[in-house]
């Protein structure tokens, strides 16, 4: 296995990383994998959003960004991890860190897992125990892959291009919806967007037996000439056709990404000032969840928490493929709760991997 990391920025780490799986957790080593620096990709571009995109550094691009990986121990350990910390080095000296903890890796113990079910060490189902720990020596830049070999390749990437707009003006038209965390980087939504975006996702509902569709988010990212606060504001929704769809995936064929460029080219070209780009994608979990069973108690309770709304690890493990070192990115699903009701929940990156977060809809389509 070959590992690439491009765009990417000087990544040292203290110690290197290694990722494993055991039975118990006194149990030996089944299988280790060494964390490398592609693998740390998402929280790469996190951080670079955080320390830097997010604190008026907006002209610093994420692949001359230099970061530095330091791991934070359990208690009463040398090896075994916590978590991480990746510390950005910014323009003028300063450092400024984001904290991550191993469920930012779990895609690596993925890779660890799959030869041990493979081989039938392991069954599916069979409880196992995922690690993180640091090995001996330092200062090691990217541990090599599986068969030793490693590709790094510098890539100078231009400046951000976007919106300069008072962040604080749209915050106080906007109506905030689901906010979990206020200090999370802002994401508005226009209504028109809004609603496109649910009608695109729920059109495979319709169908029989229903499918996933879906649409990618337009807009722009916008910075702020006061704070330096970054934001992303989505103003409108492509929606992906010529795709494979199923009752529980949405495959973007060639055709589906050929005519999503084509018409976000010609927006760009015809309309530069606007900055558009693709902000994420939204799509629809069109089936009932629990086979549409309801609980005992659900005709007293207003609301039904059994939902198929959520981020699967196809949704993730695609995320990450076609939005890497884009931590602006979104995920938007639309789907039903048992009651065959209509939800929605809006996800971004954090914590290195796709969480519930919320938005603010503007009263209009037009912004400052």
């Amino acid at each position: 296995m070959q590992t690439f990391a491009g765009n990417l920025p000087t990544l040292a780490f203290e110690r290197p990383l290694v990722a494993l799986i055991r039975r118990g957790y006194d149990e030996p080593v089944l299988a280790q994998t060494p964390v490398t620096r592609a693998d740390l990709v998402d929280a790469a571009s996190e951080t670079w959003r955080e320390t830097c995109l997010r604190t008026g550094h907006h002209d610093l691009p994420l692949a001359e960004t230099p970061m530095r990986l330091r791991p934070r121990f359990t208690d009463h350990s040398e090896t075994s991890c916590l978590g991480f910390t990746l510390e950005a080095t910014l323009p003028g000296g300063g450092i400024s860190g984001r904290d991550f903890t191993i469920a930012a890796l779990r895609h690596v113990a993925g890779r660890v897992l799959k030869p041990l079910l493979q081989a039938a060490v392991l069954k599916p189902g069979d409880p196992y125990v995922y690690e993180v720990a640091a090995t001996s020596g330092g200062g090691a830049e990217d541990p090599p892959g599986a068969n030793g070999v490693s590709l790094t390749v510098s890539i100078r990437s231009p400046a951000l291009t976007h919106l300069t707009i008072p962040i604080r003006q749209l915050l106080e038209r906007a109506t905030p919806v689901a906010i979990l965390d206020p200090e999370e980087f802002p994401v508005f939504y226009t209504p028109e967007a809004l609603a496109r975006a649910e009608s695109c996702a729920r059109r495979g509902r319709d169908a029989d037996p229903p499918v996933e569709t879906g649409g990618v988010l337009l807009g722009a990212l916008a910075v702020c000439p006061h704070s330096g606060e970054l934001a992303a504001i989505i103003t409108d929704v492509i929606e992906v056709q010529e795709a494979e769809q199923t009752a529980f995936s949405l495959s973007y064929s060639s055709r589906s990404w050929m005519r999503i460029q084509a018409i976000l080219k010609a927006r760009q070209a015809a309309y530069p000032r606007r900055a558009e780009r693709l902000l994420g994608q939204a799509h629809g979990h069109s089936f009932l969840p629990n086979d549409g069973k309801v609980c005992a108690e659900c005709e007293k309770r207003a609301t039904c928490a059994v939902t198929s709304v959520f981020v699967s690890q196809d949704d993730q493990t695609w995320h990450r493929a076609v939005f890497a070192r884009q931590p602006w990115a979104l995920c938007h699903i639309f789907g039903l709760t048992a009651r065959a009701e209509g939800v929605h929940q809006l996800y971004g990156l954090r914590d290195g991997r796709l969480q519930a977060r919320g938005y603010y809809l503007l009263p209009d389509s037009s912004f400052p």
